[in-house]
């Protein structure tokens, strides 16, 4: 068998507007957030509470997770900045939410 012998740097991929990626997200407060509640059915009927729209760190959007999953008393987690949370708890979320000083939508 023949190996390849590769010379020099090798490719790199440059994106044009690096600085902009590179800024830390910084976390709004609740009253300048407007949280979106969506419930949608996913495989074998299951239904997860969706929430979206909340510029947060990763930390502070684990933080409020956490809190919310207690307040529902359910499971759920965070992936690419929606919180997940199993079953349909619309309404629980909305209530802790407004009580918590966050606008809903």
């Amino acid at each position: 068998m023949s190996k390849k012998i590769t010379q020099g740097e090798g490719w790199k991929l440059i994106l044009p507007n690096e600085e902009k990626i590179s800024q830390p997200i910084v976390s709004k407060s609740p009253e300048q957030q407007n949280a979106k509640i969506f419930v949608e059915k996913r495989k074998k009927g299951k239904l997860v509470t969706l929430i979206k729209g909340l510029i947060l760190t990763e930390e502070d959007l684990k933080e409020l997770t956490k809190s919310l999953k207690i307040a529902c008393g359910t499971g759920g987690t965070v992936e690419n900045n929606i919180i997940e949370l199993q079953g349909d708890c619309q309404d629980k979320v909305r209530i802790w939410l407004k009580n918590n000083n966050w606008k809903v939508r």
